[in-house]
């Protein structure tokens, strides 16, 4: 039996330390799966990003933009994922989702059919995770299978 391994990818450096160690610690010829979530309200995460539309409440300034800003996040995350798959010599495939974070990296486990979750720890502290939540913390409890947190 392949093991399945999903790997959270939010195209932080930590999360692509939790694909280093996916790799270095699972056997060769495992099965591996990123998943990244556009959370729903949020700003898109990447260095090109454009602001929140604070003057407009939100509003699209721009017919389009919205459309525009995704296709340029899904350009940015998928050639980091090419670009860790060549670095480490492995096959990785993709999965595109939106919503909270949280919910849907435990979704993904059971949808691919994982056998373990790795993912990256941000290292927010006790107030932070208190007050914010932590998606790691999250899919710990509430995953399917077994998961790793990578520091």
């Amino acid at each position: 039996m392949t093991p399945r391994i999903l790997i959270a990818f939010d195209g932080s450096s930590t999360a692509g330390l939790a694909i280093a160690r996916a790799v270095e610690w699972f056997a060769p010829g495992s099965e591996f799966h990123a998943v990244y979530v556009h959370g729903t309200g949020e700003t898109i995460r990447i260095p090109v990003a454009i602001p929140p539309h604070a003057a407009t409440r939100g509003l699209d300034p721009e017919p389009g933009l919205e459309r525009r800003i995704e296709k340029q996040e899904r350009e940015f995350i998928e050639k980091k994922i090419r670009d860790l798959t060549d670095e480490h010599g492995v096959q990785i495939r993709l999965h595109w989702r939106r919503g909270d974070p949280r919910h849907e990296v435990v979704q993904a486990a059971t949808d691919v059919g994982a056998d373990v979750v790795v993912i990256g720890s941000r290292g927010h502290g006790k107030i932070s995770r208190l007050l914010l939540g932590s998606v790691s913390s999250f899919v710990v409890e509430h995953a399917p299978v077994s998961t790793l947190v990578v520091r």
